[in-house]
């Protein structure tokens, strides 16, 4: 999923899903909010199925969340922010379930349903700049069939399948020390169409590695916990262009009540491969696909809470803001969601494992 922007001066570009040599789609905008919808969906109430603490052996969990972005404008290669740039805006719902196959092993699946829609003025420089470069690629190849999302009205659907699979390597007792592996995939629900800012996604496939590590910070601030993860990304070439990324996690939390659990979030993300707009000026066809090729980078800033409302139901809620950035989207998003939680019965679960930093400081 990526993020995206014009060059150093405001402009936009035009674009086409030539990734399976379909016909040509025109975008008259900037990038996409693929990589801003990862970041959100990490803030989102499913969040807790990705971090170091796992479920027990049988333990389900089933989360709801829903989910407003709202991208004001973005970023320019040079990290110039581009007041009311081809500005966009999202609603998701998000379904997501995790299961403990074990005490250490952890298998989660998820999958957000997209309504985007473009915001901005046809007359504003952006645009405009993106109309004409359209009607000019028209003029020279009168025989393609071009078409966008970007006509102010909502496109909606399904997006990615998301699956992870963590595994348990340390859960030290003594220091409260947690250090859980991760791998996953990410796989598009079907072919759904990727030109302009209204598009859901990039509809290529990755495959995810990393690492989480967390720790309670018993006895030195009792109820608190800080959480990291990192996180490379080997994701599917598109037109040659390697669009592997990083993705940095830092969280810190902590219980005001046995019920209620405040955190706050950072996110760093750094495309590898990828190319900056500029150059996507002296190539026609990156040209047209820039909204997937850009190497976009990222930080975020966000905070949340989660309120216990049962043993088993908890209510989440986050927010985020785009800090700073090159060849992406600014704005914010909120979200909001649900979590049921289906514990098994006896044998019941040791000590050390009764405690989550996100709940209550009770363990997912």
């Amino acid at each position: 999923m990526p993020v995206h922007d014009q060059g150093a001066e405001p402009r936009g570009a035009v674009s086409v899903d030539d990734r399976r040599s379909g016909p040509f789609e025109e975008q008259r905008s900037t990038p996409r909010v693929g990589l801003a919808f990862v970041f959100l969906l990490l803030c989102s109430a499913p969040a807790r199925a990705q971090s170091a603490w796992l479920p027990v052996d049988g333990e389900a969990n089933i989360s709801i969340a829903f989910q407003h972005l709202d991208f004001g404008g973005h970023f320019d290669e040079n990290g110039v922010k581009l007041d009311g740039a081809v500005p966009s805006r999202a609603f998701l719902g998000i379904f997501q379930f995790e299961y403990g196959l074990t005490d250490k092993l952890a298998i989660t699946a998820r999958l957000p349903y997209i309504s985007s829609e473009f915001t901005g003025e046809h007359d504003e420089p952006v645009t405009a700049f993106l109309r004409e470069t359209y009607d000019e690629f028209r003029r020279a190849n009168p025989q393609s069939a071009v078409s966008t999302l970007d006509t102010g009205g909502f496109y909606s659907t399904f997006q990615d399948f998301g699956f992870t699979l963590r595994y348990n390597m340390l859960d030290d007792a003594r220091s409260g020390l947690v250090i859980t592996p991760v791998v996953g995939a990410t796989i598009p629900s079907h072919h759904y169409r990727t030109v302009g800012e209204a598009s859901p996604g990039q509809d290529l496939v990755a495959l995810h590695t990393g690492v989480n590590a967390g720790r309670l910070l018993d006895p030195l601030l009792p109820n608190a916990y800080v959480h990291g993860r990192y996180i490379y990304s080997f994701v599917e070439s598109l037109l040659d262009v390697s669009m592997n990324r990083s993705l940095v996690e830092i969280e810190g939390g902590y219980a005001i009540t046995p019920t209620v659990t405040a955190r706050g979030l950072a996110t760093w993300s750094h495309t590898h491969g990828g190319v900056p707009f500029s150059q996507t000026l002296d190539n026609v066809l990156l040209f047209l696909s820039h909204d997937r090729l850009l190497a976009s980078r990222y930080w975020h800033l966000g905070g949340g809470a989660t309120v216990s409302l049962t043993d088993s139901l908890d209510l989440d809620g986050a927010f985020a803001t785009f800090l700073s950035g090159s060849d992406t989207h600014y704005g914010h998003g909120a979200t909001i969601g649900l979590t049921w939680r289906f514990i098994p019965a006896p044998p019941a679960r040791p000590a050390i494992r009764q405690r989550s930093p996100r709940l209550g400081l009770r363990r997912p």
